[in-house]
């Protein structure tokens, strides 16, 4: 009996056993094992830590005991404050303590990422008593910055192609507008003072000289609507309004789809990377209704919030009555149209929500700020 007493007592749990005992496997964590209490006059004790604290803090276990305000005075000045507040809020609601935040560790001011995971014990006339580990989390910490770092460097990357694909379809198009459209212009002119000239009983050089007159016309036809898939002269003239509505009328030729407009006014207030956004996300739009919507009306609305609102907007929302898709579909490999509408839309700060079932057609909306704001 002697005997198995003395077995048991090593397999005392932590309830069975006083909360400041220390014990070997909690010095051998990879961070600090601590108690920790906040009293009612609002100062930080530590009844308990781990050994670890050392390598975490530069600190021994029993320094930490006896100066606990020097975990307080570590804290990074920018993530103090948090830190006060998660514990106050889990002190306040009995719920786990959960903190993230720098350290700033003497003597050459080294910054620690540190994570606070700690339980909620209980409330007496003591304080607030919580049990917990604090773990170093710089790597990950600082994989994670990076990671951010690298989207954001690639988003701004993505935003400088895109502008100088405006640029250059901008260039493009005034070319063809300005050397091509005045040399067709010129040979039009030119054929028609020859054709004046032609004998007139002399058939087929007339009919030739027809046929060399509907080419002219034909590739007339054929640069107009390549300097307007370039750069839209209505974008540029009129604003993204008339923009929209006279592509959604050549949409309508080409399809024979109906294309309702709904619009609040015939002049929104927007810049000019708003303004080419809208038309470019528009024709997107109207290209993936007119391959996979099958759809038999359209509808399209644009507006904007009203002058006295708070958060200014404009919006556009495109839906169809077609065959919709699914999670899957919009998540396939190569399925590069939603994405770039969704990263056009980013580059703005703007909201993009797309709602679509099989069979149920599809909703497109997308919201822009104005000024800058969110």
């Amino acid at each position: 009996m002697t005997v198995a007493r003395h077995k048991q007592d090593p397999l005392k749990t932590i309830e069975e056993t006083p909360d400041h005992t220390p014990y070997s496997f909690l010095d051998s964590l990879p961070g600090m094992a601590c108690q920790i209490r906040l009293d009612t006059q609002g100062a930080l004790h530590l009844p308990y830590v781990s050994e670890g604290c050392l390598d975490l803090l530069g600190l021994s276990a029993t320094e930490l005991k006896q100066h606990p305000e020097r975990l307080i005075k570590y804290l990074h000045a920018d993530d103090a404050a948090s830190f006060h507040q998660s514990m106050q809020h889990s002190a306040r609601h009995a719920t786990p303590w959960n903190w993230e935040g720098r350290t700033l560790l003497p003597p050459d001011g080294e910054i620690k990422w540190v994570n606070l995971r700690a339980k909620y014990r209980k409330t007496d006339l003591l304080g607030t008593h919580w049990k917990g580990l604090v773990v170093n989390i710089t790597q990950n910490k600082q994989a994670e910055i990076e990671l951010v770092h690298s989207r954001q460097q690639l988003r701004e990357l993505s935003s400088h192609i895109e502008n100088i694909k405006e640029e250059e379809r901008t260039r493009i198009a005034r070319e063809i507008h300005d050397e091509i459209g005045v040399l067709l212009t010129a040979l039009k002119m030119d054929l028609a003072w020859m054709r004046q000239r032609f004998p007139s009983d002399d058939g087929a050089l007339q009919e030739k000289s027809q046929v060399m007159a509907n080419l002219l016309d034909t590739a007339g036809i054929a640069a107009n609507n390549l300097v307007h898939s370039l750069r839209p002269g209505s974008l540029d003239c009129f604003g993204i309004v008339a923009a929209i509505e006279i592509e959604a009328t050549e949409f309508t030729k080409r399809t024979a789809t109906p294309c309702k407009i709904i619009k609040s006014s015939d002049n929104l207030d927007v810049s000019d990377e708003q303004s080419i956004t809208l038309f470019r996300v528009f024709q997107e739009t109207l290209n993936n209704i007119m391959k996979h919507a099958q759809a038999r009306r359209v509808q399209v609305k644009i507006s904007q919030s009203a002058t006295d609102q708070i958060d200014k907007y404009v919006e556009l929302i495109v839906s169809d009555d077609g065959c919709g898709f699914d999670e899957a579909a919009r998540n396939k490999p190569r399925s590069f149209g939603l994405r770039g509408i969704q990263e056009r839309i980013r580059q703005l700060d703007g909201t993009l929500s797309i709602t679509s079932r099989p069979g149920k057609g599809t909703k497109i909306a997308v919201r822009l700020p104005k000024n800058g704001q969110r």
